[in-house]
């Protein structure tokens, strides 16, 4: 009933169950009092603050539970056009204190914020953080000067209406009312539709959503009848004040012809609804808001509420993670690490193959679109905004902000118009810090990856306790499980033998349990030729234990469970299910496999032997020859003869394209087994190594398969290797440097938030004159920027040994 519970707060107020009545226009009621003025009408508040007032009491005595400020053009944009913006805190907190004088705990004072007046881009010039800052000076105002609550109001665009909303919860923990305005199409005229547009703003922390202005009651009610059930779903409560009907123009006058009777009868029907906040907007005056009162007052409404996150959404539309079936599929080619041409792109300030790629993949059926803008010697935290920008402009679908750079991620999240995915969180502590703010202010999803400070497991067990100690951290922070996705972290199956099996368990363990999965699927065929057929297959696999989402090449994936196998896809399975060690059988389906070790006779020689072994990643009979060898001999002909010679064949293998990463592996433990029964006997006779190198992952990087590739494959060469391991701190690797005295220093890195320590420490070696080079390498790594930092490049495992040879062969 009116009234009937004005003595608690605002907050707890919403959550009683009778429809609070919020007052009507006030610019109708100004003009009408004021017919001929001329002048800014928030400055009124100062100037007449008479006339203010008796408008705030007649709405109070016509049954308002709550009045707004008269401060809806108050922001600092807004004011700036009447040369008032450095005014802005004073005129916002003097409309607040007036308010709050005349309501004397009879009722409710919202402070109204309406929108800037201007285009925020991408649509426009206006920047995020101008509007922003303009909408945050005057919340600032409101709250000093004692508002209950804060009402962003008539917006249109949901860029611009998120903004104010980020303000407002910046500055205070008061309820924030977020009110968009909707087009007889039932979409803004920015082309948002209600669900999408209310849903984005209550999961980025909204207390109550719903719709102003647009049109008369009647229209709003054809509005929302349609989504009623899916608004409800939200958990919050709904808003809604409607004009007195569409305006005529009469003696050049808008007038609202609908009567308060009329408004009052019509606008039941949002109490019955269940609308907790029931109000007028423009040509409304407190008799409208009288019969209103009088016609709702008794209406019981639901109140027991409890807010959901259940959509992705981006300007134009929406994924419901709890009704959304099959595949998610989330579009994987706008990252620039396996594409040159928009790397190139990117680092012109250009955006073709962005645009071209986004709607490409929309086409294909992607339902997301993952962006990472990681290019070497760019500024990744602008690019990242342009790129949003740019998605914003060019695609529908939603986006994942692929970063683990919390600045990169922070500027995508300020600049889209939506709730994305963040790629990702893990339960590392500096990842579980910067990300988990984020999260909890703009209140996106997010896959959260199953890794904490111990690293990457291949043990399906080990991944699945990371994963649930990591959600019941998020949980525990206040993130909804709706919310996260979990990333069981594929490995390169080329690499790791077994892990499918292992990633696959995970994936079944937390799909049982209702929680989402989702997996980077391209990383499961890493090394091997004909990458679609063990994607789809394992695709299929995963699918079958409950996969949600996967990061895919949409026009290239296979979703169809039921379907037969290929000859292709079974040999691929073999693989994958560890029936074809090292996918012999599989890459020498395509013709560019190794080839099997041909029968000798009895005359070949021993070398020649050892060779083919090393060449066919022969574990199993390389140590017998090397003793056998060692009768015959020496240690060092042995390795430099048919070891040494032996993997450099294969790299020649590797690099023609014959080779995949499985056989390099494969040959280079082979080479390792045989050599590490050498090295004692070559260290007795102390023979001469070819030099001595340190080798590490940098700081913040814990992929280190590519690192570990390089230093076995060097020391496989005759190098003494010293490995540092991954994520080393920059100060240990100048420790290890002065400690060891190497000939040249091994950096990796794979991600681009991580390469710039690269040039930390390339600028330390110089600075203190330390006797080295440095050579790096890793998925990120440029030439280029090996060239700006004085290093030397090393593409691969194999031009990494070239490229270390040909240093030490300088220095002799």
């Amino acid at each position: 009933m009116k009234g009937r519970y004005i003595a608690v707060n605002f907050r707890e107020r919403l959550h009683k169950p009778y429809p609070l009545v919020m007052d009507g226009a006030m610019g109708t009621m100004i003009f009408n009092s004021l017919p001929d003025y001329k002048g800014n009408l928030e400055l009124l508040t100062i100037e007449r603050p008479d006339v203010i007032a008796s408008i705030h009491k007649l709405y109070i005595d016509a049954g308002a539970d709550i009045i707004e400020t008269n401060t809806f053009g108050g922001n600092a944009l807004k004011l700036h056009e009447a040369g008032l913006d450095s005014r802005c805190e004073e005129i916002n907190k003097a409309a607040a204190m007036l308010a709050k004088d005349v309501a004397r705990g009879k009722a409710f004072v919202a402070g109204s914020v309406g929108p800037t007046g201007t285009l925020v881009e991408p649509m426009g010039i206006t920047s995020a953080e101008t509007v922003y800052n303009a909408f945050k000076r005057q919340i600032s105002g409101l709250v000093a000067g004692g508002v209950d609550c804060i009402a962003i109001e008539t917006m249109t665009d949901l860029q611009e209406a998120r903004l104010a909303l980020l303000a407002a919860k910046d500055i205070t923990d008061i309820p924030v009312i977020c009110s968009m305005t909707f087009e007889q199409n039932s979409k803004t005229v920015t082309g948002t539709d209600i669900v999408t547009a209310l849903a984005t703003l209550s999961q980025m922390g909204a207390d109550v959503v719903g719709a102003n202005c647009s049109m008369g009651p009647d229209g709003l009610v054809a509005l929302f009848k349609g989504t009623i059930a899916q608004l409800n779903e939200l958990g919050v409560p709904l808003s809604v004040w409607a004009n007195a009907g569409l305006p005529e123009l009469i003696d050049g006058k808008a007038v609202y012809s609908l009567s308060p009777k009329r408004f009052a009868s019509l606008s039941l029907e949002f109490a019955q609804m269940g609308f907790t906040i029931i109000g007028g907007c423009c040509g409304t005056t407190p008799e409208h808001i009288r019969m209103l009162s009088t016609a709702v007052k008794h209406i019981l409404i639901n109140t027991k509420k409890t807010k959901t996150f259940h959509y992705i959404t981006s300007r134009y539309t929406h994924i419901n993670v709890v009704n959304h079936t099959g595949l998610l599929i989330i579009g994987e080619r706008l990252n620039p690490t396996a594409r040159k041409q928009l790397a190139a792109e990117l680092k012109e300030n250009t955006f073709t193959f962005l645009r071209n790629e986004s709607k490409k993949q929309q086409d294909e059926g992607a339902h997301c679109l993952d962006i990472n803008v990681g290019v070497p010697g760019i500024d990744e935290v602008a690019m990242m905004k342009k790129a949003v920008n740019v998605l914003s402009n060019t695609v529908t679908i939603p986006l994942m902000i692929d970063s683990d750079n919390p600045y990169v991620t922070q500027a995508a999240l300020w600049q889209y118009p939506g709730i994305p995915i963040i790629n990702s969180i893990s339960a590392k502590k500096q990842s579980f810090e910067t990300m988990l703010p984020l999260l909890k202010k703009f209140g996106s999803f997010v896959v959260a990856m199953c890794l904490d400070e111990s690293g990457i497991h291949k043990e399906a067990s080990k991944r699945i306790a990371i994963g649930e100690t990591l959600i019941d951290l998020l949980q525990h922070h206040g993130i909804a499980l709706s919310r996260i996705f979990i990333d069981p972290l594929i490995l390169a199956e080329s690499a790791e033998s077994g892990a499918a099996p292992e990633t696959l368990k995970v994936i079944e363990h937390f799909a049982k349990k209702g929680i989402k999965t989702s997996i980077g699927l391209s990383n499961i065929s890493f090394g091997l030729p004909q990458r679609k057929f063990i994607n789809n297959v394992f695709l299929k696999l995963a699918l079958q234990r409950g996969l949600y989402a996967a990061i895919v090449n949409p026009g290239a994936i296979d979703t169809t469970t039921a379907k037969p196998y290929s000859t292709e896809e079974l040999l691929a399975l073999d693989f994958l299910e560890g029936r074809d060690k090292n996918a012999s059988h599989y890459i020498a389906h395509f013709g560019t496999g190794q080839q099997q070790t041909q029968q000798k006779e009895k005359t070949i020689s021993i070398l020649d032997r050892i060779f083919e072994l090393v060449v066919a990643g022969n574990t199993d009979d390389i140590e017998p020859a090397v003793k056998e060898a060692l009768s015959q001999h020496t240690p060092e002909t042995i390795m430099n003869d048919a070891l040494i010679t032996a993997l450099e064949k294969v790299g020649q293998l590797y690099s023609n394209g014959e080779y995949f990463l499985p056989q390099m592996i494969a040959s280079a433990d082979t080479m390792k087994k045989g050599f590490n029964l050498l090295k004692p006997l070559m260290l007795q006779k102390k023979e001469s190594v070819l030099g001595k190198i340190v080798i590490c992952t940098v700081k913040g990087d814990i992929h280190d398969i590519g690192k570990n590739i390089v230093a076995m494959m060097l020391e496989n060469h005759g190098f003494d290797v010293i490995d540092l391991g991954k994520d080393v701190p920059n100060e240990k690797v100048i420790e290890a440097i002065q400690q060891h005295k190497p000939d040249i220093v091994c950096l990796s890195s794979l991600l681009t938030t991580t390469m710039p320590n690269m040039g930390t420490i390339a600028h330390e070696i110089k600075n203190q004159k330390l006797p080295c080079k440095l050579m790096i390498g890793g998925a990120v790594v440029t030439k280029e920027y090996a060239d700006s930092i004085g290093a030397f490049y090393g593409k691969d495992a194999v031009e990494a040994v070239a490229v270390a040879k040909g240093i030490v062969k300088k220095s002799q």
